[in-house]
């Protein structure tokens, strides 16, 4: 049981590296989008990138909700 509590333990603390290092990349490309709006990028670049940055955030809310 002790074990089982030390993985779980440690599931978690993996999570929540992963949690923030998905963090660092969505803050990232936000900035990026954010400068490739500005500079009037190709639209189609623009879209991609967007698609990407939603992946991104819809795999941080999986994983937060699978936290819980």
């Amino acid at each position: 049981m002790l074990a089982m509590q030390k993985l779980k333990g440690m599931k978690i603390m993996t999570n929540d590296k992963l949690l923030e290092k998905l963090k660092n990349q969505i803050e990232e490309k936000k900035r990026r989008l954010n400068e490739m709006v500005l500079e009037e990028i190709n639209k189609k670049e623009i879209l991609e990138f967007s698609e990407e940055l939603d992946q991104l955030i819809l795999e941080y809310y999986r994983l937060e909700s699978d936290k819980k």
